[in-house]
């Protein structure tokens, strides 16, 4: 598994031309960190453009109730934009499904990103995403 997250992360980190910067979040399941480390199983990227281009923050946690208050963190378009409802696209750098949702709390339509798999352009939550979480079944989601 730390070979393949290596592998998935720097070739992602390369798709957005640079590493990951530690920001400051509040407090919650997640937070924003400096990388994917090897003994976190649950890692995820937020771009603020399409094609994983622009600012982007990553997640270190489980489920994620609410973004509100987290911000882009890298340079590039939309650093220090919230994250909430301006997402672009998203990679899932876990051995889990993905799932991220419309609304708060894990609620409304979403998007399903399969373990180390992008998507481009996030499709039911295309800047409107307000929560994530892991390893859950929806019907209502879009499937990348």
């Amino acid at each position: 598994m730390r070979l393949r997250r290596k592998i998935a992360s720097l070739g992602l980190t390369a798709t957005a031309t640079a590493g990951l910067v530690l920001g400051m979040a509040p407090p919650s399941h997640a937070s924003a960190a400096l990388y994917c480390d090897d003994y976190n199983p649950y890692c995820m990227l937020f771009y603020y453009n399409s094609g994983y281009a622009g600012s982007y923050t990553a997640f270190v946690g489980f489920d994620h109730y609410s973004l509100n208050g987290y911000t882009f963190l890298h340079t590039g378009s939309g650093k220090g934009q919230y994250v909430k409802n301006n997402a672009a696209s998203a990679t899932n750098l876990s051995d889990y499904d993905l799932n991220i949702y419309f609304n708060s709390n894990l609620a409304g339509a979403c998007d399903s990103i399969p373990p180390y798999k992008g998507a481009n352009r996030l499709v039911k939550t295309y800047n409107n995403n307000a929560s994530f979480g892991y390893g859950r079944y929806n019907d209502n989601c879009y499937k990348f």
